[in-house]
This record gives C-alpha cells, structure tokens and sequence, in this order.
C-alpha cells in the first residue's frame, strides 16, 4: 500500500475496471472524497468525509473508523448512518462500545475479518455490542501504511446479499476506501510529528528568553490561553487558531538579541535603546523561520505590535491589512501587559486594564476584538 492519495480516477478503474456497474451519484461521490482528501489537513475532518462517503459509496447502514493511538488506546474518530435508519437505530449505534477484543485483532491483522449475526461463536452481549442485533454482518478492515496498524474501518451492513456491483467488487472498493482512511491517518500524524519537532526546536529557544526574563516566559504562557479562547469566540478556524496559540507562546522571542541592560532598564529608554526593542517583531519571525517552516506563526509575531490605526510598527499596517491573529495577539498582549506590569512599571487592576482597552479601541486596537475579548470576563 501507498501512502499517497488515489486519484478518482484511480479509485473507479481499479473497483470496477471495464464495466459501467456505478450509478452517475456514485461516481460522482468518488471524485468529491478523493478532493476532499487533499483538501485539508484535518484528521476530524478527512475522518468524518471518508466516513459519510463509505455509506453512500457503498450503501450500507453504517460506517465507522477506529484508530490505534500513540498510547495503544482505540478511539472511535468517525461514524455515519444511512438515511433510512430509524432513530432508535442509530442512537444504539452511536453508543456501541470498541472494547471487544475483535476491533484490535481487525487492527493488527491483514485481511478484513467478517462477522455474521449467526456467527457461532459470537455471545448474545457480543452481538449487541457489535451492532449485530441491527445489522445482519460487519466487516472489519484493517488501516494499515506497510506494516504499520493504524485502525480499523467497520462497515455494517448485509454483506451476505449479493448486489450491483457485486460483494466481490463492493469489498474491493471498501477495501480502497479502508486504505484513503489510512493514509489520510498517516499523512496528517506525519505531518503533526514534523510541525510538533519544529515548535520545539523554537520554544527551546524561547527558554532560553525565560531563563533571562522570568516575567516573558510566564507573561507568554499566561497570554496563550486568553488570545486561544478570544479567536475560538471569533470562529477562528482550527489552523488559525493553532498559530496563534503558537504566536503567543513565541511572540517575544525577538528580545532574545536585546541586552539585558536595555530589557531589564527600570527607567527610561533612550531612542537607540526603543529602535532595540522596536526590533523584536522582526527578529522573532527571523528566528521562527530559521528554525521551522511556521510562516503563518513567523507573520503573526512579525505583526503583534501593529496598531489598528497604523501608528504601530514595524510597517505602520493597519485595519483589517494587520491580519486577525497580529490584531488578537496585541489585545491579549496589552491586557497581559497592564496586569502583570512591567520592571518598569507597576501592574494595575483588571477593571483599569480593560477600560484602557477601550479607550483604545479603534486607535490602538481592533474595536471587535476589544468586545470579543472583554467578553470572555462577562
């Protein structure tokens, strides 16, 4: 098995080469999962797609996917139902459990394992829990990449019946789709590894900015978890909201390559010592993109002190040009700012902060964000 993606194409000439055996809505259900495929990253996502596509695909009752975890726990990602199933029928599904050892002998083995409602040596419980009381069989069928188990498609249905396309070639497109989900599975746990070893390459870096300033490392962790809660209320989605929770744990980074004369200075700065510190946002996406490919986290701490009127810097952008994420970071950052103090200067009281935001709002700040993040004290 390959870890790529099967074209459309591919899937329809190797289920059923030579015949015309597929209704057109079939067909056209293959080409929307294969580019639905390359579409996103999601793992739910891809997960769900495959999902509902194996029902209409293959027109059974039910579908799900179970994968293996790192932690060698089996977890249900995915299920979907036929239309025609009554309710009562699919909220029973929806509960079955995946503790019977057969889901992880189906995990680690080659071949598809059938299950029959007269199987013999299946108990009455074991029936139940396998949907077996609903469906007359279900075929279990391995998610492999090589020699790697990655989880298990189940398909409930009546795999006794013969149907057009024949059970023959039914089973060999399950069995292409069982291998979408796997790869699907592979690619984005690849995908995540490499990403998760390229952030920590770059938050060791940023301990090291903590070791010299105990008050950044905590103001980042402290600021993370507000800027993450005020774009999930701005219907951020899931990758946007991943590189800002990123950005705010590495946004002052840059002050990595400030003296600590001049980032520990209780008084004034002068105008040499402000150009220093006015170039952080600037050496952090420097140092970012040095030691990962993160771009989209590099832009946000490149634009968190940019201001909404453009007075900011480093380009003096401004409105809806700074994007969403910068615009979220340099509200949260502000608030973290007010109520931690700074050495040189002593914290204040929530109450004050937040009026501070909005007296700034529209000048410093996003007036929307200002309302979104305010909110999240109500």
């Amino acid at each position: 098995m390959t870890t790529g993606n099967l074209q459309a194409s591919d899937l329809w000439k190797r289920a059923i080469p030579g015949t015309g055996l597929f209704s057109r809505d079939r067909m056209n259900n293959i080409f929307n999962l294969s580019r639905q495929l390359v579409a996103t990253n999601r793992l739910d996502i891809l997960l769900d797609s495959i999902a509902r596509h194996a029902v209409e695909i293959l027109q059974v009752k039910f579908s799900r996917i179970i994968t293996l975890e790192p932690d060698g726990s089996l977890v249900s990602q995915a299920q979907h139902f036929a239309q025609a199933l009554p309710h009562l029928a699919v909220e029973r599904l929806r509960g079955l459990s995946i503790s019977l050892p057969v889901y992880r002998q189906a995990v680690n083995g080659r071949t598809p394992v059938l299950l029959r409602r007269d199987e013999a040596g299946l108990t009455f419980r074991e029936r139940t829990e396998l949907g077996l009381d609903i469906v007359e069989s279900l075929y279990l069928i391995p998610l492999r990449v090589d020699a790697e188990g990655l989880g298990v498609l189940a398909l409930g249905d009546s795999w006794m019946t013969t149907r057009e396309p024949s059970e023959e070639e039914r089973l060999r497109l399950a069995m292409l789709i069982a291998d979408q989900a796997a790869s699907a599975v592979y690619r984005v746990r690849l995908s995540n590894r490499l990403k998760e070893a390229q952030l920590e390459t770059v938050l060791a870096l940023a301990k090291t900015i903590e070791a010299r300033d105990t008050y950044t490392g905590g103001h980042s962790d402290r600021m993370t978890q507000l800027a993450v809660q005020t774009a999930e209320r701005m219907n951020c989605s899931y990758e946007e909201v991943q590189a800002i929770r990123w950005a705010s744990l590495l946004h002052d980074i840059g002050k990595i390559s400030i003296p600590d004369e001049v980032l520990h200075k209780p008084g004034a700065l002068d105008l040499q010592e402000w150009d220093l510190v006015k170039s952080h946002p600037q050496k952090g996406a420097e140092i970012i993109l040095m030691a990962s490919n993160l771009e989209h986290v590099a832009v946000l701490v490149l634009a968190h002190h940019e201001k909404y009127d453009g007075s900011g810097y480093p380009y003096g952008l401004e409105k809806q040009r700074i994007p969403l994420g910068a615009r979220i970071l340099a509200v949260v950052d502000a608030y973290s700012a007010m109520t931690d103090g700074r050495v040189y200067r002593k914290p204040i009281s929530h109450s004050e902060a937040i009026d501070e935001l909005r007296r700034c709002a529209g000048t410093h700040f996003d007036p929307l964000v200002v309302e979104v993040f305010i909110g999240l004290f109500a």
